[in-house]
C-alpha cells in the first residue's frame, strides 16, 4: 500500500535506479528523472527486426550472479555461456592463450602480501622493475586498460586484487539483449505507479533535512522527502547538479574514485573471415590500434566487436563515427593480413559506442583507487537520511565495474531507505 505522504525522487533510470525504483514503489510515491530519451542508461541493445542484433553498451553477464541472473529468471530471458578461445596475435603471429596474463597466480600471490594499497604503477616500479619483466608490465598495464579502464598510476592493487582473485572463467550473454531485462524493470515500476519521465535532465537541487527540490533544465519542478541519485560517477565529479546547500565531501569522494572511458565498435561482415586463422574464436588480444576484438560465439553472427579501453582510448574520443570505423578496419586488417579494401567491401554495418561523448553519461565504469576505500564511506553514508548515493560506482563487492554491481547498490539504498521509513 502507497504511503501518499513519503515521496522519493530518483535521478537516473539505468540500473540502480531501477531496481531502487522497483523496490521503493511497491510502499512509496516514486518519480524517476532521466536525461536520455529511453531507460536503461548504459545498457543499450541495438535491435533489428525484434531480435537482437549488438549491445552498445554492457554485455557480458561476468559469472553467475544472482541479482542479474535472478532477473533474468524472473523475466523469463534466456543467456547462454560464452565459450571459444582466447588468442594473442604480435606481428602476424597467432598464439593461443590461456591466461590473460603469464604467471597469473604468481602475480596474485605477489599482490596479496603488499601491506598497503599502492598504485600499480608503483606496484610494477617496486616488483618487477627488470628488463627481463618488460613484456609483463606491458602485458599487465594493456589487461588493466582494456579490462579495467583503468590508469595504471592512478589504479590501485587492492581492487585489482579482489577484482582478479574472484573473476569467473564463466560470462554469459542474454539472448534477447541486456535491453530486455532492464525494460522488464521499467514494466514493473510503471504497473506499481511509479513515474518515469525521460529527456528530463536535472541541473540543481535544494535540499533541507527531509526535504528536497529537483529542478531539470527544461525548468520543470518536483519536489519530495527524499532524493536518490544514481548518476554515473563522471557525471557527478563534473558536478552537473548544483547543490544547495552544497555537498563538497561527496563530490571530493567521487573524484577519489577513478573513471574510465572506452570505444566500443561493432563490425557486421557479409563472411566470417576471421574463422580461416583459426575456429571458435572468442577474443582476440592485440597489438593493433584497437587491440582487443571478440566474436559472438557460440551464436553464428558474423559480428566482430572492438574494444579501446583507458587511456588509450582518451586521444580518440573526438574522432567521428567514420574515423572510428576506419581504425577499426585498418586494426582489423592488421591482425587478419587482409587489406582495409578488403574488409570495407565486406562490411554490412557498423555501430560506435563513443560513451564518453553523452553529456549525461561521460564514459564507460569506474574503478578503484587506494583512495577509494575512504570515499566509498561517505558516499555510502546519507546526508541528514535526506540524499542518498547508488550505482555501479558506488559498489564494494568483488564484480565491479558491471551491471551487477549497480543492481547490488540499488537494493542495498533502497533497503536503507525502507529501514528509515518503517
Amino acid at each position: 500500500m502507497i504511503k501518499p505522504t513519503e515521496e522519493i525522487i530518483i535521478i537516473g533510470a539505468g540500473a540502480a535506479g531501477l531496481i531502487a525504483a522497483r523496490e521503493l514503489s511497491k510502499q512509496y510515491k516514486v518519480t524517476v528523472l532521466e536525461a536520455a530519451a529511453t531507460t536503461g542508461g548504459r545498457i543499450k541493445t541495438i535491435y533489428h527486426n525484434g531480435a537482437k542484433a549488438a549491445e552498445k553498451g554492457a554485455e557480458f553477464v561476468h559469472g553467475e550472479l544472482p541479482i542479474t541472473l535472478g532477473l533474468l529468471n524472473e523475466a523469463g530471458l534466456k543467456y547462454h555461456l560464452v565459450n571459444g578461445q582466447m588468442f594473442r596475435v604480435s606481428n602476424g603471429k597467432w598464439t593461443a592463450e590461456y591466461e590473460m596474463i603469464t604467471n597469473w597466480d604468481q602475480l596474485l600471490e605477489q599482490m596479496e602480501n603488499v601491506p598497503e594499497d599502492m598504485t600499480m604503477q608503483q606496484f610494477l616500479d617496486q616488483h618487477y622493475p627488470q628488463e627481463q619483466y618488460a613484456q609483463l608490465r606491458k602485458n599487465i598495464q594493456g589487461f588493466v586498460q582494456g579490462f579495467d579502464l583503468a590508469d595504471i598510476t592512478k589504479v590501485g592493487i587492492k581492487y585489482l586484487l579482489n577484482e582478479w582473485a574472484n573473476e569467473s572463467e564463466k560470462n554469459f550473454r542474454i539472448e534477447e539483449g541486456y535491453t530486455a531485462m532492464t525494460d522488464f524493470l521499467t514494466t514493473i515500476c510503471r504497473k506499481q505507479q511509479c513515474e518515469i519521465i525521460t529527456n528530463t535532465t536535472v541541473t540543481a537541487v535544494e535540499w533541507s533535512a527531509g526535504k528536497v527540490n529537483v529542478r531539470a533544465a527544461n525548468g520543470q519542478s518536483w519536489s519530495a522527502n527524499k532524493l536518490v541519485v544514481t548518476i554515473p560517477l563522471g557525471v557527478l565529479q563534473k558536478k552537473t547538479i548544483a547543490f544547495t546547500p552544497a555537498i563538497p565531501a561527496y563530490i571530493s569522494a567521487a573524484n577519489d574514485i577513478g573513471w574510465g572511458t572506452v570505444i566500443k565498435t561493432i563490425l557486421q561482415f557479409k563472411t566470417p573471415f576471421w574463422e580461416k586463422h583459426a575456429q571458435q574464436i572468442a577474443f582476440i588480444l592485440s597489438d593493433a590500434p584497437i587491440p582487443t576484438w571478440w566474436t559472438q560465439v557460440p551464436e553464428k553472427a558474423y559480428i566482430l566487436t572492438g574494444w579501446l579501453g583507458g587511456p588509450p582510448a582518451v586521444p580518440y574520443i573526438g574522432q567521428t563515427d567514420e574515423q572510428l570505423q576506419e581504425l577499426a578496419l585498418i586494426s582489423l586488417a592488421n591482425i587478419f593480413n587482409e587489406t582495409v579494401d578488403t574488409l570495407k567491401d565486406l562490411l554490412v554495418d557498423c555501430h560506435i559506442s563513443n560513451w564518453a561523448t553523452l553529456p549525461h553519461v561521460t564514459g564507460a565504469y569506474s574503478y578503484g583507487t587506494p583512495a577509494s576505500v575512504n570515499a566509498l564511506t561517505v558516499l555510502h553514508t546519507p546526508i541528514e537520511n535526506t540524499i542518498y548515493f547508488a550505482g555501479e560506482a558506488l559498489y564494494n563487492g568483488t564484480s565491479p565495474g558491471t551491471v551487477e554491481a549497480a543492481l547490488s547498490t540499488g537494493e542495498a539504498v533502497a533497503a536503507k531507505i525502507k529501514e528509515t521509513l518503517s
